[in-house]
């Protein structure tokens, strides 16, 4: 099929009408979520989680109220954050705002605390505030509340807290602390607090 000089001149009018959010966007991913927190958490114990995310250009124009970053740590993920039960790791509103007609990039954090054991999934979504409509969401990541590592942490915890009096005793502490530490550390891994 070939167009006419007048085909192609309507099409040139028609493609240039296209929002700016066509423009420059990732046609797979024009808002990109990114989610670090650790794999292993603590009962009870907070959990920290930062939320990267980037927008083409003109992709977050269309909002009807401020943008908000919201993160919930749950069994199972529903398609809104408001419909998903679980601890709330972030509820916050982005600072700064994205501008109309730029590309966004930022990071939001927060924290929770897990209040029962067992494989969680990371429930994300970048919402509207006016109308809860969802930019971009992800549930790729999950996270293991472990009864291993929270006994581990806890002996820990306990043992720094008990007083020691004496050079014996205090040698004595550190060398349990030392031993201690390193099993939570190696039953908990990488981004747990001891």
């Amino acid at each position: 099929m070939t167009l006419t000089r007048r085909g192609a001149a309507l099409l040139a009018v028609l493609l240039g009408a296209l929002p700016a959010a066509f423009a420059g966007a990732d046609s797979f991913s024009p808002v990109r979520l990114s989610i670090a927190v650790a794999p292993v958490a603590r009962l009870h114990k907070p959990l920290r989680v930062t939320v990267h995310l980037s927008a083409d250009p003109g992709v977050l124009d269309n909002r009807s109220g401020a943008l908000r970053m919201r993160v919930k740590l749950a069994t199972e993920c529903s398609g809104t954050y408001q419909y998903t039960p679980g601890i709330v790791l972030l509820d916050k509103r982005l600072s700064p705002q994205p501008s109309t007609g730029h590309g966004y990039s930022g990071s939001v954090s927060g924290s929770g605390r897990p209040t029962a054991y067992g494989v969680r999934t990371v429930c994300a979504w970048l919402e509207s505030e006016s109308d809860q409509r969802v930019f971009a969401s992800d549930q790729s990541t999950q996270v293991d509340v472990s009864r291993a590592c929270t006994r581990a942490a806890n002996r820990y915890d306990s043992e720094r807290r008990r007083p020691a009096r004496g050079a014996a005793a205090i040698r004595r502490k550190r060398r349990i602390l030392a031993a201690d530490r390193r099993v939570a550390r190696q039953t908990c891994g990488p981004g747990v607090t001891l």
